[in-house]
């Protein structure tokens, strides 16, 4: 390789090192609830997923661009940036990165196999040589005659992947050219006076150009555990970097900005990266050997599906601190292996976490299953939602688009079409593989828009082999195929829910000082606290998780743990009490919080303050804004363009909020809010 073409090639890897840095920490610092946290920031996230992230900064510039413009700029600015291309520690943890791969590669059973096939002598010691020589060698690469006008050429696809705070998305970024890594290789060993077999470079190059970016992310995140030592003040360099940039552009979202520059100190770098792909380790310490099995039955190697946004986004939210549940995926994964086919339905009562099994599960199967979330707060109600989502992944994942360029007209009134495209894949797809489809929340479908006696979501009477469906619900009755179908009744489970009940209570607890010194400030020991909290959470997570998200952000703070609420439905109607009680005579936005609150509950999908000022008869929407605030700990946010849209986050409230005592309490007719709704939808009020 020529000098300028090594000196290139530096400067591209130093480049794309430096994009997907500031990519995971601007990403992990808007998404991710715990880092926010430990920045001293109390809140939900913004946004979710690579799109969504890059999107919501977007549109939040005084310049309009697209997201993939945005992404854009920011990268060819960083390329050609003098403090980015000589940053010694970014240099370092590029070479780090690629020595951990040659030590990886070293190792593995098909470097021997070559090696044996061919009667190599000893290339693992060669490649653990060049690992140990790699940090040296790569620092001593001379970037002075680097072309910087070529750019790093970093295609959209990728960009979005970078900037995304989903694990997976992430791992699916890919470094420089196999054959760029194949070049540098070759003259790497020539330097050290080693040479290694054409099949051999091919295979250390592919794991090069397939892994980089993952590895760097683990030399950065590692790092970070350790206090970050080496890096901290290097990413923390380049966070500024990118926000003065952002600054430059117009960056108007106060709430993303303020997100932002929380991430001001080491420390709190360090907090950001280590929550890097905390969610998928989780997932991997706690159930590592049931996420084994049931990898069995995907093809990872296959492209994930395309999960609708909105599936996508309410995953993200459900398996944060996800703990535990193993009984449940053993039965799951004891109903993959035993049957030929068929309908896994998990029953559970609100609250105790349906959906996040379900998310995990997902997750566990690499989004390498036909995923379907419906959510009544969201919209996403009908059947027709349904057959659309399940027939398009389908279509994409098993490569059908040119067959089937569009949906056939009547393809969401029924199931015949979803059925033929089920006999379609499930010949063309490998009998030791499996097509699992994952759906939550049927007891949230508008079943009474559907055909009479069909089955709820059109679910299809009969399945080819090797086709499973994971469906989770209510105990209510709903009509539902009943051949091949497992029902497991988490109900029944109450030792071991408590048990993950506790482990949940205990990690987060582990995670949070703000939680930690309010134990220490009642003279509590954890134990007291785990224990006693586990007791009052009547084993919902959901209690749990708006219980502890207000102990740290300071709901609690003149209360005991004997204070606590005890029960979801207590907690709610503590809560309602504070909004309705004390100063209700002096307080002259109560109506306004009374109806706002409702107006969510009834609406059909997200809503936008603006929709909110005028349904409510507010002029002022900042006054709205203010009230949103009170209720943000029931609220899910999401953007849309540069319009953040509201909706209630659990189905539960929601339900609360209907009983008959809540709402004359409330001095309220749920008809009267829904005349006002429709209203508005004739006005063409924007939502």
């Amino acid at each position: 390789m020529p000098l300028i073409d090594l000196a290139n090639f530096k400067t591209r890897v130093i480049g794309c090192s430096a994009v997907m840095a500031i990519g995971q920490v601007i990403s992990n610092a808007i998404a991710n609830p715990a880092t926010q946290a430990a920045a001293g920031m109390i809140g939900g996230p913004i946004a979710l997923g690579g799109v969504s992230i890059l999107a919501a900064i977007a549109g939040s510039l005084a310049e309009t661009m697209a997201a993939d413009e945005l992404a854009n700029r920011m990268t060819e600015g960083l390329s050609k940036n003098p403090r980015i291309l000589d940053n010694h520690d970014l240099i370092k943890a590029a070479g780090e990165a690629i020595g951990y791969i040659l030590r990886e590669v070293a190792k593995s059973d098909r470097l021997i196999a070559i090696a044996e096939t061919k009667n190599l002598p000893y290339p693992e010691t060669a490649l653990s040589q060049l690992a140990e020589k790699t940090p040296e060698y790569w620092l001593d690469i001379n970037t002075n005659t680097a072309d910087l006008s070529r750019g790093l050429q970093i295609s959209e696809e990728q960009l979005t992947q970078i900037f995304s705070a989903d694990a997976e998305e992430f791992d699916r970024v890919t470094g420089l050219t196999t054959a760029d890594w194949a070049t540098f290789l070759n003259e790497f060993a020539r330097r050290e006076g080693k040479s290694f077999d054409a099949e051999i470079v091919e295979f250390v190059a592919d794991k090069l150009y397939a892994t980089f970016p993952k590895a760097y992310r683990e030399v950065l995140k590692l790092d970070a555990a350790k206090g970050g030592e080496k890096f901290a003040a290097m990413l923390l360099n380049l966070h500024q970097i990118a926000l003065t940039e952002l600054r430059d552009l117009g960056l108007q979202n106060g709430e993303i900005l303020q997100k932002l520059e929380a991430v001001a100190t080491r420390q709190q770098i360090c907090q950001v990266m280590v929550k890097l792909e905390a969610i998928e380790i989780g997932i991997r310490d706690d159930l590592a050997q049931i996420r084994a099995l049931l990898e069995r039955y995907i093809d990872p190697a296959a492209p994930s599906l395309p999960i609708p946004v909105k599936s996508e986004t309410i995953i993200q939210d459900r398996i944060k601190d996800f703990t535990g549940r193993k009984f449940v995926f053993e039965a799951i994964n004891e109903f993959l292996r035993t049957k030929q086919k068929g309908y896994f339905v998990l029953e559970a009562e609100p609250g105790v976490g349906k959906s996040a099994i379900m998310a995990a599960c997902v997750v566990m199967l690499k989004r390498r299953c036909v995923t379907h979330f419906n959510s009544q707060p969201d919209g996403i109600v009908s059947a027709e939602t349904f057959l659309e989502n399940a027939c398009t992944q389908l279509i994409e994942g098993f490569n059908l688009k040119d067959k089937y360029p569009r949906l056939p007209e009547n393809a969401l009134k029924n199931n015949n079409f979803l059925g033929e495209l089920l006999k379609e894949v499930s010949a063309k797809s490998s009998k030791e593989k499996k097509i699992i489809f994952v759906v939550d929340a049927l007891d949230e479908v508008d079943w009474k828009a559907q055909t009479s006696g069909s089955n709820v979501s059109y679910l299809p009477n009969d399945l080819p082999d090797n086709v499973y469906f994971i469906v989770s619900k209510r105990p209510d009755f709903l009509t539902m195929p009943t051949a091949n179908k497992t029902v497991f009744d988490l109900m029944k489970y109450s030792t071991d829910s408590l048990k993950d009940v506790e482990a949940y209570l205990a990690k987060r607890t582990e995670r949070s000082q703000l939680i930690q010194d309010w134990i220490k400030g009642r003279n509590l020991q954890r134990e007291q606290f785990v224990t006693a909290v586990a007791q009052k959470s009547e084993k919902k997570f959901i209690y749990l998780r708006h219980v502890l998200d207000e102990i740290e952000g300071g709901t609690y703070n003149d209360v005991n743990l004997n204070d606590l609420p005890a029960g979801l439905e207590e907690y709610y109607q503590k809560h309602w009490g504070q909004m309705m009680g004390m100063g209700r005579e002096n307080d002259p936005l109560l109506e306004l919080k009374v109806r706002i609150i409702y107006f969510l509950s009834q609406a059909e999908e997200p809503v936008s303050c603006r929709w909110l000022a005028r349904s409510a008869g507010e002029k002022n929407v900042m006054t709205v804004q203010q009230v949103l605030g009170k209720w943000n700990s029931f609220l899910r946010h999401e953007k849309v363009g540069r319009e953040t849209r509201y909706t209630i986050y659990h189905n539960s409230f929601r339900q609360f909020l209907e009983a008959d005592e809540t709402v004359q309490s409330a001095g309220l007719t749920l008809e009267d809010i829904n005349d006002d709704i429709c209203d508005n939808a004739i006005e063409g009020a924007p939502r």
